[in-house]
């Protein structure tokens, strides 16, 4: 019988699917349903710094009248924002406790310095992995690509550093020289890089007249960018390449272990149709490793990776070929 097990960040996962961070796990109900429909893993809920900030600004402006001086308002952020970080450990320890699956934290940064000690509080109360997910929008044009990249690069060193556990990056596609980048992240010692992020798409309400959130959800089609990358890059790197965004079949999700991917997160999916899609995914990726004779994801996994096929240069081919008939 095909076994889906497989290994990701030196962690071994029941299967491939992993259910990302999202509404579906932010709380233990949701985490117990994923296991149940035998997800490989789940990544908690992002914590987002700015979301934080945000909420800490609000409560102090709420309390500004009790502080007087400027230590107690440093105080003040410093227990609000541990309020948030110590209600986020609860849900990662009670995780833990529950789940017999991996459960991986998820920290959403704009800056890291404080972000390492949350990290290391995390780690110390059992996370098995850490994702940071990274994706600065540089919309100052005195800004070139040069330093965008230094502080990515600053960025990642300072990470691997200070954060001690399996440590994966969750990054978008939008760099100029992407492949350089994953190379860096590799070389830095990260072990694992999440390929893409879905972002935050603004929208705008034409009656309100307002900016609003777009869809948050993907759809089946968006895949492509990712499979494109995970082949390109999966025989070039040590890390392990996790797959995401646009993986709603067993089919595409079949489509990136072949091109290398170790793993792949689901969020969308299950979010429309459900925990037993899950379920589905899984069954259909068995299903096709029994009529391929594969017994392992290992069998199969990277056979189509750019290094590995003989038409490995057709994931290089930005443009359509003409197709000249002489009828």
């Amino acid at each position: 019988m095909a076994s889906l097990e497989t290994k990701y960040l030196g962690l071994t996962l029941k299967s491939p699917v992993i259910v990302g961070s999202s509404p579906l796990t932010q709380n233990l109900v949701s985490l117990e349903k994923c296991e149940e429909a035998a997800a490989g893993a789940v990544v908690l809920k992002s914590i987002f710094e700015e979301q934080i900030e945000n909420e800490v600004n609000k409560e102090v402006e709420v309390n500004d009248e009790y502080l007087n001086f400027s230590s107690a308002h440093n105080v003040y952020k410093r227990a609000a924002t541990d309020f948030h970080i110590e209600k986020y450990i609860k849900l990662l320890t009670s995780a833990k406790k529950e789940l017999s699956i991996p459960v991986i934290a998820s920290v959403c940064c704009k800056s890291l310095s404080s972000w390492a000690e949350y990290a290391a509080r995390f780690v110390d109360n059992g996370a098995d992995a850490i994702e940071l997910n990274y994706y600065p929008v540089t919309s100052d044009a005195r800004v070139d690509g040069r330093k965008v990249d230094d502080e990515f690069m600053a960025f990642i060193e300072f990470a691997r550093k200070n954060i001690s556990c399996p440590l994966t990056i969750k990054m978008g596609s939008k760099y100029s020289a992407l492949a350089n980048k994953i190379k860096a992240i590799d070389k830095a010692g990260i072990q694992g890089a999440v390929l893409f992020n879905r972002t935050f798409q603004p929208d705008v309400d034409i009656e309100k007249m307002e900016i609003v959130s777009g869809c948050p959800t993907t759809d089946g089609n968006d895949y492509f960018d990712t499979l494109r990358w995970t082949a390109l890059m999966s025989g070039e790197v040590k890390m392990d390449i996790c797959a995401n965004t646009g993986i709603h079949t067993s089919e595409t999700a079949i489509k990136m272990l072949l091109a290398g991917a170790k793993a792949f997160e689901v969020a969308s999916l299950p979010i429309k149709e459900g925990f037993g899609s899950i379920t589905r995914l899984n069954n259909g990726i068995k299903a096709w490793m029994e009529a391929h004779n594969f017994n392992s994801i290992s069998d199969f996994c990277g056979r189509l990776a750019q290094e590995e096929s003989s038409e490995g240069y057709k994931w290089e081919r930005t443009q359509f070929l003409k197709i000249i008939s002489r009828d």
